[in-house]
């Protein structure tokens, strides 16, 4: 019993600090800056004087992760991704109405993070995932269910080390921009 005690407490003393769990908020959906179209009407070609345009409402994306390190320089991991647009799809020659739209998009994507060596309390890290995307409500642009991706070349993590504050840059259609959060890591 004294042998089965003294195990879980290694176990339990190693798994310390290898899981991370990350709630961010990103500034702009992928969808929503391939519609958004609202800064300048003019058309390069006549024939897009016959496509829709749209108006594009969107609100902060939030997006869940949760990495378990594996190595000291990698980790593995799940990131689940929610955002909302809301808009219009109009016409700039022609008869047909104007059709108002409102999609929700969620991602769910496997993911491995690289971390790069650094000091304590600023830890820089780069991510890569790949997954799927839903996208409830009517679809505008894509399908229901799509290839989702998303890249992070350079992310940092600032703080302490069970509690922190965590900002990336993000490509992909998930996210393009940046995202800002918080991460808890036991």
């Amino acid at each position: 019993m004294a042998a089965a005690i003294l195990t879980a407490g290694s176990f339990s003393a190693k798994a310390q600090g290898r899981t991370d769990v990350n709630l961010y908020m990103g500034f702009m959906n992928a969808t929503y800056t391939s519609l958004d179209q609202t800064r300048g009407t003019s058309h390069k070609d006549l024939y897009s004087i016959y496509e829709p345009y749209y108006t594009v409402n969107s609100g902060p994306s939030l997006t869940l992760d949760v990495n378990r390190r594996l190595l000291p320089w990698l980790g593995a991991g799940l990131q689940a991704g929610y955002s909302y647009m809301s808009g219009e799809k109009k016409y700039n020659i022609g008869n047909a109405p104007k059709k108002e739209f409102s999609q929700t998009m969620l991602a769910f994507l496997p993911q491995v993070k690289f971390f790069i060596p650094s000091p304590r309390h600023f830890r820089l890290y780069a991510k890569a995932a790949a997954g799927i995307n839903l996208n409830l409500g009517e679809t505008i642009v894509g399908e229901p269910i799509s290839f989702a991706w998303d890249i992070v070349p350079i992310g940092f993590e600032w703080g302490g080390q069970f509690i922190y504050g965590t900002a990336e840059i993000c490509a992909g259609n998930v996210i393009t921009g940046a995202r800002v959060g918080v991460g808890f890591r036991f």
